[in-house]
């Protein structure tokens, strides 16, 4: 018997199209937003109540996403970017706008995550950034044969960024050889990743290695001070004995903590295995997203509850939060995030009577979308 031929649909041709739009609003990832054929286009470099013309890029059910082509109508609030990569990096996202509209924007998009917790939020404190430019003292950077850059998320191809501005001047020296000088092809070829950052002894480069594989830190010093310090004025009227600090990395957050209380009996987790020779009471090295890490910290732990959890997680927040805060019965839960969507995802599942103290938005990441938000949570 003949078998029939399976009927394959054949795939629609993406067909790049014009777009005349309105900016709305800002959504949460610094991009304009217009409605266009009763959908949501998400158009990056866009300010509310600009319009013109886009170029859509893609398209999917219920959803448009484009690229500016030109404006007929700019917002008051534009200004030309300083750094001349800017209109089609995709490294930085409110460089057309002044700093304050930057800070509005972030403004608003913490407080549309907030509005999903059911608890009482206070008024969100802003802190800005002491530097717009200048300040990252980390930066990954992608290279295809001869090309290095960052990668366009649209074409797939690297885009060339020679004078970015977002560096730290130490870096400078380093980031420029690669630009000025081609040698790094020879021992580079086809395509991966560089990554510069500063160190104690100065600068290191690191090829083709996990990010932060020489250890994570802030890419913004001034602040992860700022930040630090807001994490310790959080506690500074509190009676605190003992501090469980999770995914503390090597105590960024809880040193200043301990080195103003020496009584505070803290202990370290998070997953290192560089450090596995050197645990002790004080850092337990352990898988924070494993299914038993609550069970194997309880039995590594000499302490049943801790005065305060400190919790500065990756973006993926800690879904096992609420099992952690329920076990360990902290009187406050200080929990520092860079994706507000993660966060309060993760502060949904608190039970119990809490109450919600402070919220601040610190941004650490000034020019993108990105920032920091600490929460503080009393419970009763």
């Amino acid at each position: 018997m003949k078998q029939r031929r399976r009927h394959v649909k054949p795939k629609q041709k993406f067909v790049e199209r014009v777009l005349e739009f309105t900016i709305e609003s800002m959504d949460s990832m610094g991009q304009g937003v217009a409605k266009i054929d009763n959908k949501p286009c998400f158009i990056p470099k866009t300010l509310p109540g600009e319009e013109g013309k886009a170029i859509l890029t893609k398209a999917s059910k219920g959803v448009m996403f484009a690229r500016l082509a030109s404006l007929d109508i700019t917002a008051d609030n534009r200004e030309e970017a300083a750094c001349k990569h800017f209109e089609s990096c995709p490294g930085c996202h409110y460089l057309h706008t002044d700093y304050q509209s930057e800070l509005l924007y972030k403004h608003q998009a913490l407080d549309n995550h907030l509005k999903r917790l059911t608890a009482p939020v206070p008024v969100v404190k802003v802190v800005p950034a002491e530097e717009r430019l200048g300040y990252r003292n980390r930066i990954q950077l992608h290279y295809r044969h001869k090309y290095i850059g960052m990668i366009d998320g649209v074409t797939n191809n690297v885009l060339e960024i020679p004078t970015c501005l977002a560096i730290d001047e130490r870096l400078k020296v380093a980031f420029d050889e690669l630009y000025d000088d081609r040698s790094w092809t020879e021992e580079h070829e086809g395509h991966g990743h560089c990554e510069l950052y500063l160190t104690e002894e100065g600068v290191s480069v690191e090829w083709d290695q996990p990010y932060s594989h020489g250890g994570f830190s802030q890419v913004n010093e001034a602040m992860n001070r700022v930040l630090k310090e807001a994490v310790l004025n959080e506690l500074k009227d509190d009676a605190v004995s003992t501090l469980l600090d999770l995914f503390s990395g090597e105590g960024n957050l809880s040193d200043p903590v301990v080195e103003s209380n020496d009584a505070i009996d803290r202990v370290m987790v998070d997953y290192a295995p560089d450090r596995v020779k050197h645990e002790s009471l004080s850092f337990i090295h352990l898988d924070l997203f494993s299914e038993t890490s609550l069970r194997a910290f309880k039995a590594r732990c000499e302490h049943k509850q801790f005065d305060v959890i400190l919790v500065d997680p990756p973006r993926k927040g800690f879904t096992d939060l609420a099992l952690w805060v329920k076990a360990l019965k902290p009187k406050k839960l200080i929990y520092v995030s860079c994706n507000a969507a993660t966060m309060v995802r993760d502060l949904q599942q608190l039970t119990g009577k809490f109450t919600i103290d402070q919220v601040s938005l610190i941004d650490l990441f000034p020019g993108t979308y990105h920032y920091e938000t600490l929460v503080s949570v009393s419970f009763e």
